[in-house]
């Protein structure tokens, strides 16, 4: 389902400036503004999507970065790509869940704690090193002490896998998942998705987070948990982007 009555648009928070909103059947889109420019996002069906853009096009609305479906990005022709874009990467896929997960072993293991708190002051340094030798390319890198973060230790002790968390409004948003390299294979980056979404879950209506386009296992593994899979997006900007994967 694309267009605004599909999760991906629902389930967001589009925070920011309003400067052009339309919502109809076939087609969400949304101009916000912001400090470099405006950020243009569009969901939708090709059909409701490519006049839309055509028309902005026309109006001489050129987006600082653009986020769109990748069924809209394929229909895009040769202009409107180099209009919206050039450069275009950075795809990733949505990921969202309102109802408890299936327990799976070790889930029961993970453990919380919110930011700023004692209990973050205490383990503060293990996350971060957890996190830097897991997943060092994850925004929450930068996020660290903003956001909540679940972990879960290995029978050794040290923590093995980590991932950060934000609550917006009636969600909670994942980031940063990763399991250290020494502990992997051993179910912990699943455990941790499972125990995360239902402690979430019972503080917060639905949990929602990307991941990159590139990581099929990882789509698998959650779609297997039970997740539901629900958006390709792709991001369009002027700057090429920095190629992540294996980084």
């Amino acid at each position: 389902m694309l267009g605004p009555s599909s999760a991906f648009w629902r389930l967001n928070a589009w925070d920011g400036n309003v400067l052009e909103r339309e919502e109809r059947p076939g087609l969400g889109l949304l101009l916000l503004a912001g400090d470099a420019g405006p950020t243009l996002i569009v969901y939708g069906e090709p059909g409701s999507a490519i006049p839309a853009l055509v028309e902005l096009a026309g109006r001489g609305v050129t987006p600082a970065h653009t986020l769109i479906n990748r069924e809209v990005y394929g229909a895009l022709d040769e202009p409107l790509r180099e209009h919206f874009g050039p450069s275009w990467g950075h795809a990733w896929d949505f990921f969202w869940a309102d109802q408890p997960l299936a327990p799976v072993e070790h889930c029961e293991r993970v453990e919380f704690c919110a930011a700023a708190s004692e209990e973050m002051a205490e383990v503060r340094g293990e996350i971060r090193a957890a996190l830097l030798a897991s997943n060092p390319i994850s925004d929450a890198v930068g996020e660290l002490d903003r956001l909540d973060w679940f972990y879960l230790r290995a029978p050794d002790g040290n923590i093995a896998t980590v991932m950060g968390a934000e609550r917006t409004g009636g969600a909670v948003g994942f980031h940063g998942l990763g399991t250290v390299p020494d502990y992997r294979g051993n179910g912990y980056g699943g455990a941790m998705m499972v125990g995360a979404v239902n402690a979430a879950l019972e503080r917060a209506q639905f949990i929602r987070f990307g991941v990159w386009a590139w990581n099929e296992g990882a789509m698998r593994l959650y779609t297997r948990l039970g997740i539901t899979r629900d958006g390709a997006i792709i991001s369009g900007r002027v700057e090429p982007f920095e190629e992540l994967r294996g980084t």
